[in-house]
C-alpha cells in the first residue's frame, strides 16, 4: 500500500527536514554549522520561572494567551516606536515557524502569489505550497560590500494581479543585510499602491552590527493595516526547543490571523510567564550573546577573506555569514557535500535559499570560538583543492 494514494497533494511537493542535530551529534568530529540553533544555553531563571508558573497553577486553558505576556511583548516592542495593543494585536504562536505557517494560513488561497526575495530562507517554501499558493521570486541584487540587498525594482516587477503578500527577513537571513528606513519605506509605497500584504519577518531583530538601528515596516505611513510582524523568542533568548513566538499586526489582521489554530496549537501557559520574566530580565544574557556572536563574525569573515577564490562580505545583522565561493568553480551544494564528506563540517549551500544563492554557502556561527578557529582551518584546506 502506497501512503501517497491517502495524502493531501500539497504534502507531497514539500520536502523532508535534512538530519537532525542529534543524528548529527553521533559523527565523530563533527562541526555543525548548518542550523541557526544558538549554542547558549537560555539563564537559568528562565528555567526557574517555568517551574515556579507550573507550581502556581499556570497549567490550564488560557484562550488566547496571558494578557500579561501578550501586554510584555507590547511594551517590548514599543522601543522601535511603534505603539502596540497588547491585546488587540498580538497573536502567541509556538515559535517562528508557527507564527510564518499560521500567517501564511490566514491570507494565502490556492492560487494567489506571494513574492519572496532570491535568495530567502527555505522556511517560507513548504507552507506556500502547503496552501497552493505560488510563490514568485524577485531577485536580490549586491551592493558594494558583495552584500546582498531587496531590489524594489525587481520586486515590483513580480507584482501581478494575483500578489497577495511579500515577505521580507529584516535583519535578513541568509544575506545578512539589514534594510534602512529608504528600502522599507519604497516596499511601503509598493505595498500601498499595489495593494498587497508585507509579512515582515524580524526574528534577528536584536542581533543588527555596526550601531546599525532596526526600523520596522509597520511603522511605516499607511502599513498597520497591511503589515504582519512575525517574531519569536527562539533566537533572542536561545529558546530555540521552547517553541515561543508571536505576531502583531494591525487589530483586523491580528483578529484574522487568531482564528487559525483554534485551540490546536499554543505556547505553554508556564513558558508564557516565563517570558514575561524573559523580557524584563533577560537582556544581560542578550548583551553578553551579541559580544560573543561580532567576536565570531570578524574572525570568520577575516579569516574567510584570507582565503583565495572566497569573499565573504561582514554581515550588518544576523548571526550567519553568507561567503562568495564563485570564484571556487564549484557548484555550492557539491563544495557543501564535499566538505561534509572530507572535513566533517555541515554547512548550508546558498541554493537552498533560492537560484540566486548558487556560489555562495552559509555558515551559522553557532559553535564557540575554538571550534570555528578549526573550522576556519578545515575550510582552507578544503579550499585549495579548487583553486
Amino acid at each position: 500500500m502506497s501512503v501517497e494514494r491517502f495524502a493531501r497533494k500539497e504534502l507531497l511537493n514539500i520536502k523532508g527536514r535534512a538530519a537532525s542535530r542529534v543524528t548529527l551529534r553521533r559523527i565523530p568530529g563533527l562541526i555543525n554549522l548548518g542550523a541557526g540553533d544558538p549554542d547558549f544555553n537560555h539563564p537559568a531563571f528562565i528555567a526557574d520561572a517555568v517551574h515556579k508558573a507550573m507550581m502556581e497553577g499556570h497549567t490550564h486553558y488560557v484562550f488566547g494567551g496571558d494578557p500579561d505576556f501578550k501586554r510584555a511583548i507590547a511594551d517590548y516592542y514599543r522601543k522601535y516606536g511603534v505603539e502596540v495593543d497588547g491585546e488587540k494585536q498580538v497573536v502567541l504562536t509556538s515559535g517562528g515557524s508557527q507564527a510564518i505557517f499560521q500567517a501564511f494560513a490566514a491570507i494565502l488561497n490556492p492560487g494567489d502569489e506571494l513574492i519572496v526575495l532570491n535568495p530567502a530562507y527555505q522556511g517560507y517554501n513548504g507552507p506556500t505550497t502547503y496552501f497552493g499558493a505560488k510563490m514568485v521570486r524577485a531577485n536580490m541584487t549586491k551592493d558594494e560590500n558583495g552584500l546582498f540587498r531587496p531590489d524594489i525594482g525587481n520586486i515590483e516587477a513580480a507584482v501581478t494581479d494575483r500578489t497577495k503578500a511579500l515577505i521580507i527577513c529584516n535583519p535578513d537571513n541568509p544575506a545578512g543585510c539589514v534594510y534602512t528606513r529608504k528600502e522599507l519605506e519604497a516596499i511601503a509605497e509598493l505595498a500601498v499602491e499595489k495593494d498587497f500584504i508585507v509579512l515582515a519577518d524580524e526574528i534577528y531583530t536584536e542581533f543588527i552590527w555596526g550601531g546599525r538601528k532596526h526600523e520596522t515596516i509597520i511603522d511605516m505611513p499607511g502599513m498597520l493595516e497591511r503589515t504582519m510582524v512575525l517574531m519569536s523568542f527562539s533566537k533572542t533568548f536561545a529558546w530555540t526547543g521552547c517553541r515561543a513566538g508571536y505576531i502583531i499586526a494591525g487589530p483586523e489582521l491580528a483578529a484574522l490571523v487568531g482564528r487559525v489554530p483554534m485551540g490546536i496549537c499554543s505556547v505553554p501557559v508556564a513558558f508564557q510567564r516565563a517570558g514575561i520574566e524573559a523580557l524584563k530580565r533577560g537582556w544581560d544574557f542578550v548583551k553578553e550573546m551579541r559580544s560573543h556572536y561580532e567576536k565570531r563574525i570578524e574572525y570568520c569573515v577575516k579569516r574567510m577573506n584570507e582565503i583565495p577564490g572566497v569573499r565573504c562580505p561582514r554581515p550588518e545583522g544576523t548571526f550567519y555569514i553568507f561567503p562568495d565561493i564563485s570564484e571556487l568553480g564549484v557548484p555550492s551544494a557539491k563544495f557543501v557535500e564535499g566538505f561534509f564528506k572530507e572535513e566533517k563540517v555541515r554547512i548550508v549551500p546558498g541554493t537552498q535559499y533560492g537560484s540566486n544563492g548558487e556560489g555562495h554557502i552559509r555558515l551559522a556561527l553557532v559553535r564557540p570560538l575554538k571550534d570555528l578557529e578549526e573550522v576556519m582551518n578545515r575550510f582552507e584546506r578544503y579550499a585549495k583543492k579548487f583553486k
